[in-house]
């Protein structure tokens, strides 16, 4: 059973989506901008033995937008707080994907007492490196007639004569391992002005080095493709030799989306993982 609601968090409409019974596990989407859907329906099967909490963050998907456009890194971490505790949950297992695993990262090492185990997947690292990084991975993949389509529908969406979707509908195939597998993601949508607010805090403030100590009682599972926009030789790097207990494991065949491209291997890596 699916109970769609909004609570209000700052008062700010946020809408989640709760599936399943059992014990709770968080979703943290990516983009930033994007929305829960982008889970659907590939998560499902964990509802079988789990209560799936599915949220849109602040102004994206159906949740209300901030009346002065201004969104954050801490902005984020607080309205998980303020949902957990209106869910009244004393810990959180957090799933994390894409930007959703930096969310978690923060959220973890803010309230540690407050995080039983973080699955993260499609990580991107620790600090603005890892950021900076994928960009020049992103970048690297990205034929010359794609970068030329880019500047173009970028300069366009300035204008307002293209949208967010003619942009995404260039960069989503770098994201996938197989084209096929584009077909098998939910029709999202994107927040461009979140997009841009939050990626600007971003590289101006993430950065967690000196607090990943705090991470060291919280398990932490590391699921990244064989062929993402950062490999995991490169995850390694970015992350995991920062938190040495976190396990890494590869997934095989895979690019950025693995919960689209490998649901039914991430869905058994999460459901081991949360079970033990």
């Amino acid at each position: 059973m699916a109970l769609a609601q909004y609570v209000n968090i700052d008062g700010l409409n946020v809408h989640i989506n709760i599936i399943g019974e059992g014990e709770p596990i968080i979703f943290l989407h990516g983009g930033p901008g994007g929305e829960h859907r982008f889970f659907l329906p590939h998560v499902l099967p964990l509802s079988k033995k789990y209560k799936l909490v599915l949220y849109d963050q602040r102004g994206c998907g159906k949740s209300d937008p901030t009346s002065n456009n201004e969104y954050s890194i801490d902005d984020e971490v607080r309205t998980l707080e303020l949902l957990r505790m209106q869910l009244k949950l004393d810990k959180l297992n957090l799933f994390g994907e894409s930007w959703g695993s930096m969310l978690a990262l923060c959220y973890a090492t803010t309230y540690p007492e407050k995080v039983n185990k973080l699955f993260l997947t499609a990580a991107i690292g620790i600090n603005q490196r890892g950021f900076k990084t994928f960009e020049k991975e992103l970048l690297k993949k990205i034929s010359l007639k794609d970068k030329i389509k880019l500047i173009r529908t970028e300069r366009n969406l300035n204008k307002k004569t293209a949208s967010v979707e003619d942009l995404l509908d260039i960069i989503d195939p770098y994201y996938v391992y197989s084209p096929k597998n584009l077909l098998l993601k939910n029709n999202c949508t994107m927040n461009h002005t979140v997009n841009h607010v939050v990626v600007e805090d971003i590289e101006d403030k993430y950065d967690i080095t000196d607090k990943v100590d705090r991470l060291t009682d919280i398990p932490i599972l590391v699921a990244q493709g064989s062929h993402d926009i950062l490999s995991p030789s490169l995850i390694k790097k970015l992350l995991i030799d920062y938190i040495p207990h976190a396990r890494l494991h590869e997934i095989e065949n895979c690019g950025h989306w693995t919960v689209i491209e490998k649901a039914s291997e991430i869905n058994t890596l999460a459901q081991d993982f949360f079970n033990n």
